[in-house]
């Protein structure tokens, strides 16, 4: 008798919501159904464009009509650490983090979760993070689904290009 992992169950069976809000609604109403999961207000997937950084998709669950956000230098985003980790970067609380003592956002956004959207040759697209100005509990999501999902986006081409590009 095989026993099967909830955890794995429970995962595919997002995953497999996902993909089918995908293909039904966009990549947005997709997005924004998995911030659902958690407490975290944003949901996006950022770009980079040499030292510059802003979302090609943004979900604010308190403000859903917004589209976009600033542009940014993308040392200013804690995305910058999951691009250059090729990894997941993960902070409940900026403010009681010290690998991000220093960083201009620090005082702003404070609780971060992304993970890169890479091509199989390790190329970095973007990432797909969740965000929120208040520290918030990471364990609260999946960074297994989430880095599934990043390379389901890239697999598909689904991941915008920089705004104005």
């Amino acid at each position: 008798m095989e026993v099967s992992d909830p955890q794995m169950t429970d995962r595919a069976a997002r995953f497999a919501k996902f993909s089918r809000m995908l293909a039904a609604q966009g990549l947005r109403p997709a997005l924004a159904d998995l911030l659902m999961a958690t407490d975290y207000r944003f949901i996006a997937i950022f770009r980079f464009n040499g030292d510059r950084a802003t979302a090609a998709v943004f979900y604010d669950r308190e403000n859903p009509a917004v589209l976009r956000v600033d542009e940014v230098p993308a040392k200013a985003t804690y995305c910058c650490y999951a691009r250059d980790a090729k990894g997941a970067f993960v902070t409940a609380n900026a403010l009681l983090d010290a690998r991000l003592q220093g960083h201009v956002a620090r005082e702003h956004v404070q609780a971060y979760c992304g993970v890169p959207i890479m091509t199989p040759e390790g190329e970095i697209l973007g990432t797909l993070c969740h965000y929120d100005l208040v520290p918030r509990d990471p364990a609260q999501i999946d960074l297994e689904l989430l880095c599934e999902i990043a390379s389901a986006l890239e697999q598909g081409a689904h991941v915008p290009p920089y705004p104005g590009l």
